[in-house]
C-alpha cells in the first residue's frame, strides 16, 4: 500500500532576540540671548522619544532625540519665571545576535538618571543615562506533515495546540490636531513657558480591514497671563482622538494591542472669536505600533506507526508563544506627601508631573504582581518672598495583584504601566494628598516547544523481523506508558489491545497491569 502525507502550513511569531544597554548623554542648555540670566533653577523636565527602528544583520539601529526643558526664576528684583528647552539627537545601535534584515525591529528608551548643572547664570550642564531595549522577531511558516492518507487514526499520535500568529504589526506615526481653550477664569496667554503633552486612555479594537485606536492627548502648560501681574498661570486639558489604521488582514474575532506615544508636538497660542489669546493650538504625532493577533487551534502530528512497516520520521523542534493571558485595569494611588524641612510653605499648588516606574514583576497561579513607584514633582507657589516658586520631588510606592487566568511561575510577563489621571489636594502648608489612576497592559505568555514531522519515508519491515515476533506476549504496564506507545512497540494497534484486554477506556491504563498482546500477522 502506498500511503500519502498531507501537509499544511503553520505560521507563528519567533523572538530572535532580546538586548538591553545604557547610552550616556551629556550636553548643555544655553540661555537665550532674548532672556535674562538665572538665579534659581526652579524644575526640570526631560523626556526620551524613538522615532525610528531597523534591524540589519546582528544588530538594530534606532533614531530618536531627548528633550530637556529646564524652568528657572530670573535675577532681578521681580524674578520672572523663564524657561529654556533643548533637543539632543540620538542615533546609535545595540547588538542582537540574529538579528536580519527586514526582521520586525522594536527599540524602547527609558530615562534611567539624569543629572542637571549650573555651570553659571548663563548656562545648565545636563547628563542623563538612558535604558534601550531592543527585541527582534519575525514571523515564521513552517510545512509540516498533519495526517497520512489510509493510515487509521488510532495509528496517529495527534497534539492538539494554540499557536498565536501575528497578523498585522505595523509601526504608524498618527496626527493629531486640536484647540483647547482656556476657562473663563483665566487670564489670557502672555507667554508659555513649559509644556508637556502625554497619552492616556488607550483603546484598540479590530474590525474588517480597519483597526481604530483611541484616546486622550493630556495637555499641562505653564503660561504667563497677560495682565499687570504677570502671574504665572497652569493650564491642562484632554484632547480625545479616534483614528483609523488600515490593517488589511484584521478581523474582528483577533486580539489587537497598541502601544502609543507622543513623537512630536507643537503648540502655539491662537486668538478666539474676540480676538484675545486664549487658545492653545495642539499638533501632535502619535507613534503606534498596532499588533494583531490570531489563536489558531491546529492538531499537530507528533508521531505515527503502521503494521509491518517501518517509519523514519524526521522530525523538527520550534519554539513558539501561547499568549495565556491579556489584561487592562486602572487603579487609584493615593500618598499623602509632606513638604521636606529644606522647602517653605505652599501658599497655592500650580502643577504636578507624574511618571510610573516598575521594579519587579512576579507571576503566581493566576496572577501577576507588579511593584513600583511613582515619581511626582509638585511645582508650587510658596509663602516666602525670596522664592515666589518652588518645586519638590516625592515618591508614591504601589504594589498591585493583577488576575491573570492560567498564568503560572515560569512563564514571561509583558507590563506597561501609564499614568492615566493625577490630582492633588492641599491639606494644609506643609502637606498635600497626590491622587493618581494608574493604568496596566499585561500580557503574560508562555514559551513552549513543540515537535513537528518535516518528513516521513516507509519501508517494509523484513520478514524474518515479523518471524521472531512472539505468537503472544504478557506486557506489564510501566509508569507513564499509554495503550498507543505499546501498540507502536509491538507492531499492533490500540483497537486490538483493547478488544482483547476487554479495555473499555483507552485512555485508561495502570502501572502493573497485565496485557495480553496477540501477533499480528504480516
Amino acid at each position: 500500500m502506498s500511503y500519502e502525507l498531507v501537509r499544511d502550513k503553520i505560521a507563528f511569531d519567533q523572538k530572535i532576540g532580546e538586548e538591553s544597554s545604557q547610552l550616556l548623554l551629556e550636553g548643555d542648555l544655553i540661555v537665550p540671548d532674548i532672556k535674562p540670566d538665572m538665579s534659581v533653577i526652579l524644575q526640570t523636565d526631560a523626556t526620551v522619544r524613538m522615532d525610528k527602528s531597523e534591524a540589519s544583520t546582528d544588530r538594530i539601529s534606532f533614531i530618536g532625540k531627548l528633550e530637556v526643558q529646564v524652568l528657572y526664576l530670573a535675577k532681578g528684583n521681580d524674578r520672572p519665571v523663564h524657561s529654556m528647552f533643548v533637543v539632543a539627537p540620538i542615533d546609535d545601535f545595540i547588538n542582537v545576535e540574529g538579528a536580519e534584515k527586514d526582521m520586525w525591529a522594536e527599540v524602547k528608551a527609558d530615562i534611567a538618571n539624569i543629572e542637571y548643572k549650573m555651570l553659571n547664570d548663563r548656562k545648565v550642564n545636563y547628563r542623563a543615562v538612558i535604558d534601550i531595549s531592543a527585541l527582534c522577531e519575525r514571523s515564521n511558516d513552517y510545512d509540516v506533515v498533519t495526517n497520512i492518507s489510509d493510515v487509521p487514526e488510532s495509528q496517529l499520535l495527534k497534539n492538539f495546540v494554540t499557536l498565536n500568529r501575528r497578523v498585522e504589526n505595523q509601526a504608524e506615526t498618527l496626527p493629531v490636531k486640536d484647540e483647547l481653550t482656556l476657562p473663563s477664569g483665566k487670564p489670557n496667554i502672555r507667554e508659555i513657558l513649559q509644556t508637556s503633552v502625554n497619552v492616556s486612555n488607550r483603546e484598540t479594537r479590530v474590525s474588517a480591514g480597519k483597526t481604530s485606536v483611541s484616546g486622550e492627548l493630556l495637555l499641562s502648560a505653564l503660561y504667563r497671563g497677560d495682565n499687570e501681574a504677570n502671574i504665572i498661570e497652569f493650564f491642562e486639558g484632554e484632547a480625545p482622538f479616534n483614528i483609523t489604521v488600515e490593517t488589511p488582514d484584521g478581523r474582528e474575532n483577533m486580539m489587537a494591542d497598541a502601544q502609543l506615544w507622543v513623537k512630536r508636538y507643537n503648540i502655539t497660542v491662537k486668538p478666539d472669536d474676540d480676538g484675545e489669546d486664549r487658545i492653545f493650538d495642539v499638533e501632535a504625532d502619535i507613534g503606534a505600533i498596532v499588533k494583531i493577533h490570531s489563536q489558531e487551534n491546529v492538531d499537530v502530528l507528533e508521531d505515527a506507526h503502521c503494521i509491518n512497516k517501518n517509519l523514519h520520521i524526521e522530525k523538527h523542534a520550534v519554539k513558539c508563544p501561547r499568549l495565556v493571558c491579556r489584561n487592562k485595569n486602572q487603579t487609584p494611588i493615593k500618598e499623602i506627601v509632606q513638604l521636606s524641612s529644606e522647602c517653605p510653605d505652599i501658599l497655592q499648588i500650580f502643577m504636578v508631573k507624574a511618571k510610573p516606574y516598575v521594579d519587579d514583576i512576579k507571576i503566581i497561579e493566576d496572577k501577576v504582581i507588579a511593584e513600583g513607584f511613582i515619581e511626582a514633582d509638585m511645582l508650587y507657589v510658596a509663602e516666602d518672598d525670596s522664592a515666589p516658586l518652588y518645586s519638590f520631588k516625592s515618591l508614591a510606592p504601589y504594589r498591585q495583584i493583577i488576575e491573570t487566568k492560567g498564568a503560572e511561575t515560569g512563564m514571561s510577563c509583558d507590563l506597561a504601566a501609564n499614568i492615566d489621571h493625577i490630582a492633588f489636594n492641599m491639606l494644609s502648608d506643609r502637606e498635600f494628598e497626590l491622587r493618581f489612576l494608574l493604568g496596566f497592559n499585561t500580557r503574560v505568555i508562555q514559551a513552549r516547544e513543540i515537535s513537528v514531522i518535516k518528513d516521513i519515508t516507509f519501508d517494509e519491515m523484513p520478514r524474518e523481523a515479523i518471524d521472531a515476533m512472539a505468537s503472544m506476549t504478557v506486557y506489564v504496564v510501566q509508569a507513564g506508558d499509554s495503550l498507543w506507545k505499546i501498540a507502536k512497540k509491538y507492531n499492533t494497534s490500540i483497537d486490538e489491545l483493547a478488544l482483547v484486554n476487554e479495555i473499555e477506556n483507552q485512555a485508561k491504563i495502570a502501572p502493573g497491569q497485565k496485557l495480553l498482546i496477540i501477533k499480528k500477522a504480516g
